[in-house]
């Protein structure tokens, strides 16, 4: 596979996952996971805003969830690559969709 031409679904979920950890540290959002009853997202702890993932998630869910917080914030200011732009957008579209996913 060309990895110019890589899609966000067909990358590997490892890839995925750094790739949206490395935009969230040049947000200077941290990204934390935690054992606990929790999915994760987006939160405000003692005044800074963090991202905080249940670690025994899949890696995929994982992504899903970064995707999640990260498109609400101001990703104008920062460097996204491509695959992860893409991610980002199929997960903002499915949220707009009420989640819905296709057969």
């Amino acid at each position: 596979m060309n990895r110019e031409k890589c899609q966000a679904t067909s990358c590997k979920p490892r890839s995925l996952l750094q790739g949206l950890e490395a935009v969230a540290s040049r947000l200077a959002i941290p990204v934390r996971y935690e054992r606990g009853e929790m999915r994760g997202g987006l939160c405000r702890l003692h005044g800074r805003l963090q991202i905080i993932i249940n670690a025994a998630l899949t890696e995929e869910e994982k992504s899903e969830i970064l995707a999640e917080s990260l498109g609400g914030t101001d990703l104008e200011t920062v460097f996204v690559p491509p695959r992860v732009r893409e991610w980002l957008e199929q997960v903002r579209h499915r949220r707009s969709r009420g989640g819905e996913e296709s057969a």
